[in-house]
């Protein structure tokens, strides 16, 4: 139990590490981007400062002081422009006659040379140097360094070996005239000697050191920390070797440097995380501070690795495209499958409504069949009923009559019985129920006849033998002998009437008969 709460323990530990660096990083590249946003006002204040100087350069009393404290505005700043003043420098320390602003002045067009990448024309002015004066100043030694420390990481092999044994030499000459007192003149040579001799960890502990100087400008705050991410991404410390490149990255800004190395790390190491885009927007604006500055050898370094950067990020672009795309064939596909499930869908709903209406109709057609059935079937026992009870009044009066030997009533009794008047108050009991059952046949029927053919009843008549011969056909009974049975007439009279009565109609026989059939019935 003890072992799995210290291994709880110890992961929760691990996963808080790993959320709070994520979040530095998110907030270092998050200021870095608000300095990036604030550039414009750097610019202005350091336009601000180069206006005012250049406002006195040519009142000065002391040009040679004007023209280095311009050079020092525009050394990181502008390539060209540092190169006027760092030759106006020299001219007039030339006039001057004096040794110390000669080595200055020297030592100004050597880092402009270096600076822009051209390292043979700033060894050209540092050899020289040695030879002529023998005593040069901490900067001297300090720049033949970095030249030479560039030059071999160029040259590679044999030659970089040697131009690294004579950098140290210029920097053990420099430390010569330095003590811990000096903090950042003292700790960062020696920095610089151990990132050269690959002994990182005492390397970055002495710029940390280098780093506690208050009086560090920011453009040199911007030189340490980036040495810094060097030395912590050499022992494999790229979390914090980003954080030192973002650091130095925020410095340059601050400083108006444009002759840099930071934000092109910043943009490797994030398209090392792959941050695609970050790092494509980081590169390119590495390149246009190098192009602007007019740094031959930073424009070869970014111009390496901006394709790489921009090539991946065109790869990541494809991918995501073909990933929308795939995407979009997938809800495509979707949106037709429910289109078609719609569709059956709709089909199933209407053959549903459909199954229902003809149900319904099945039913209201078996109400209707019921109550044709009943009604019939109490017409025809009504009759029968009737009948019999005729019959049996007739039976009951001839038994009478011959038992009292009545024989003059007796003779009356057949006439009572006539058939005829019997055929008639069956026949309107028919069509007392034919009517019940198509309470509008005689309006609908005549409206299927020629307005000038249609049949006029007498007073009292509700159907005439034609009407009624069609309405026992509406009524399913379709067989003329049977027709010629109920109505007590000849089949060629039905036959006759049925022939007629089509013909007083426009219809053609099959509509008529259709329309016929179609004569509601009682609901």
């Amino acid at each position: 139990m003890l072992k799995k709460l210290l291994f709880f323990a110890l992961f929760s530990l691990l996963s808080f590490c790993a959320f709070a660096y994520d979040y530095s990083i998110r907030e270092d590249l998050r200021r870095l981007d608000q300095t990036i946003a604030e550039r414009p006002l750097y610019e202005s204040q350091k336009r601000a400062t180069i206006d005012s100087l250049m406002g006195i350069v040519y009142i000065s009393f002391r040009p040679y002081e004007s023209y280095q404290k311009i050079y020092e505005e525009y050394k990181s700043y502008n390539y060209d422009t540092a190169h006027i003043f760092a030759k106006k420098m020299a001219k007039e320390a030339q006039r001057m006659g004096d040794e110390q602003t000669q080595i200055e002045a020297a030592i100004a067009n050597a880092f402009v040379y270096l600076s822009g990448g051209l390292f043979k024309e700033a060894y050209d002015v540092l050899q020289p140097l040695q030879n002529r004066y023998t005593q040069l100043p901490d900067e001297y030694h300090f720049t033949f360094a970095r030249l030479l420390w560039d030059m071999a990481d160029y040259a590679g092999g044999d030659a970089a070996r040697q131009y690294d044994s004579l950098a140290v030499r210029h920097i053990e000459q420099m430390l010569s005239h330095v003590t811990e007192a000096d903090s950042a003149r003292y700790w960062y040579p020696l920095a610089t000697i151990d990132l050269r001799q690959e002994q990182y960890n005492q390397s970055i502990a002495r710029l940390h050191e280098a780093l506690l100087d208050s009086r560090c400008s920011e453009h040199e705050r911007a030189i340490y920390e980036s040495s810094l991410a060097f030395a912590y991404y050499k022992i494999g410390q790229k979390d914090a070797a980003l954080h030192h490149n973002i650091q130095a990255a925020i410095y340059d800004i601050r400083s108006s440097t444009y002759e840099t190395v930071a934000l092109r790390m910043v943009a490797e190491m994030l398209f090392e995380q792959g941050q695609t885009d970050l790092a494509e927007r980081y590169i390119r604006m590495a390149m246009d501070d190098a192009t602007r500055y007019h740094a031959r050898h930073r424009q070869v370094s970014i111009s390496q690795t901006l394709p790489i950067i921009e090539h991946q990020q065109t790869e990541e672009l494809s991918r995501q495209r073909w990933i929308a795309f795939s995407l979009l064939g997938i809800v495509a596909v979707l949106f037709i499958i429910s289109i078609v499930g719609m569709v059956l869908v709709i089909k199933r709903t209407r053959a549903v409504h459909e199954a229902q209406r003809t149900i319904h109709e099945m039913n209201q057609n078996l109400l209707v069949a019921n109550k044709l059935k009943e009604e019939i079937l109490g017409t025809f026992l009504t009759a029968d009923s009737q009948y019999l009870t005729a019959v049996e009044q007739y039976q009951q009066r001839v038994k009478e009559n011959v038992t009292q030997r009545r024989l003059n009533e007796l003779m009356v009794i057949p006439k009572n019985a006539d058939a005829r008047i019997r055929r008639i108050n069956m026949n309107h009991a028919l069509d007392e129920m034919l009517l019940k059952l198509y309470p509008s046949f005689v309006t609908a029927f005549n409206n299927l006849l020629r307005p000038d053919q249609r049949f006029e009843l007498k007073p009292n008549e509700l159907l005439n033998t034609q009407m009624r011969i069609f309405a026992l056909m509406r009524l399913g009974i379709t067989h003329n002998d049977t027709i010629a049975e109920i109505l007590d007439c000849s089949i060629n009279t039905v036959y006759t009437y049925k022939t007629r009565t089509v013909l007083r109609s426009d219809q053609t026989p099959e509509a008529f008969y259709s329309a016929l059939m179609s004569i509601p019935s009682f609901r």
